[in-house]
């Protein structure tokens, strides 16, 4: 099974977790694909939309696959499975979802 995949990864910290600690874990994120190759894109940011409907989520973060093989080599990677444990220690909330793309519109 070929084919791009996207693992998009919302978050809401505990509120208890500081500014200080979160940005020591999304670099400790950002460094996953130093370690784990199947990992071949990492991009991630804080909410921002004026629709307020972000449902608590405050960060969001996405892994690019070049296969769901690729995919299931990282979730089961023991740096990510450390990384998961520390990450899902200081959380309130999250929610995972992977898809794979199936259209691209370019602007004109």
């Amino acid at each position: 099974m070929a084919g791009t995949v996207k693992h998009i990864l919302l978050l809401k910290f505990k509120d208890s977790v500081t500014p200080e600690q979160q940005s020591v874990l999304i670099e400790k994120y950002a460094a996953l694909p130093n370690s784990i190759s199947a990992m071949k894109g990492f991009e991630w940011g804080t909410d921002m939309s004026v629709e307020n409907m972000h449902q608590g989520f405050t960060h969001v973060f996405i892994s690019t696959f070049d296969s769901p093989e690729g995919r299931d080599e990282y979730l089961v990677h023991p740096v990510h499975e450390a990384f998961g444990k520390e990450l899902l220690a200081n959380l309130d909330n999250a929610l995972v979802v992977d898809f794979k793309p199936t259209v691209v519109v370019k602007a004109a």
